[in-house]
């Protein structure tokens, strides 16, 4: 039989979790609040996480932020991984909470190498795998690492007319650097079955000071696409791209070698 959990544990997990959301941090009673629990009994849990500067206290403005303590606790972590041991954290949170198949891929020559790929637990068949090149202008993923090159670099990557693979693959570079415009504009690209028929995918790109060092996509079939799904999946990637383009800041992630 499992452990009974810790109460008061419970809350210091919890204070630091609400506290990490919000950067302008939360008052006494608004911690209460979102934690709905007393503010007698949150006190003096608060009262030695700041003592032990774990939280900090601004009296200007009555509020309380994460403290030195946690920051050090947490890049006493992040030290110990790989930029790529987070990537792949990330994508395990986005199957987690799509519950689709997420890909990370880097740019060579016109196509997409995968450096990583993690599975549903019902996955969907894919072309795709680790260490596979895939035509970057009819993948979801392609398409948003395509979206960092110049019209030169398009011109160079695709001098003749680009294959078909299925009816709805893009044949005409023109219609390619359309579409691309778009990504740009939006932060997302699309893939409709023009790979793989009956697969759909939805990518953004990760930079670094406004350059395309990666990308990340997420597959799914078809015939569960709507405008909902499309939404809740732009919100996710939306996040994660947020939260890695911060590690590529903080790890100075220049190019995609730098990635391992």
């Amino acid at each position: 039989m499992a452990a009974p959990e810790h109460r008061s544990t419970i809350r210091v997990l919890e204070i630091l979790s609400l506290l990490a959301r919000n950067r302008n941090g939360y008052s006494l009673s608004e911690i209460s609040r979102e934690l709905d629990a007393p503010k007698s009994s949150l006190f003096p849990i608060i009262h030695t996480m700041e003592d032990r500067n774990f939280i900090q206290y601004h009296p200007e403005t009555l509020r309380y932020t994460i403290g030195i303590q946690s920051y050090l606790t947490g890049s006493a972590y992040v030290s110990g991984c790989s930029v790529y041991d987070l990537l792949q954290q990330e994508m395990n949170t986005i199957v987690k909470e799509s519950g689709e198949t997420c890909h990370l891929g880097i740019l060579v020559d016109d196509c997409v190498l995968y450096l990583a790929k993690k599975e549903a637990v019902s996955p969907i068949m894919l072309k795709s795998h680790v260490a596979q090149r895939l035509p970057a202008y009819c993948t979801g993923i392609g398409k948003a690492l395509l979206s960092g090159c110049s019209e030169e670099e398009l011109d160079r990557l695709y001098p003749s007319c680009l294959q078909a693979f299925t009816s709805n693959t893009i044949t005409s570079l023109e219609d390619l650097k359309k579409e691309l415009c778009q990504v740009r504009a939006t932060g997302f690209a699309y893939e409709n079955a023009e790979l793989t028929e009956g697969i759909c995918c939805i990518a953004v790109p990760l930079h670094y000071h406004s350059k395309v060092i990666t990308a990340l996509s997420i597959c799914y079939p078809q015939f569960r696409n709507s405008e909902l799904l499309l939404e809740n999946m732009k919100r996710l990637l939306a996040r994660v791209q947020k939260e890695i383009e911060h590690y590529f800041e903080k790890f100075q992630i220049t190019d995609s070698s730098c990635l391992f």
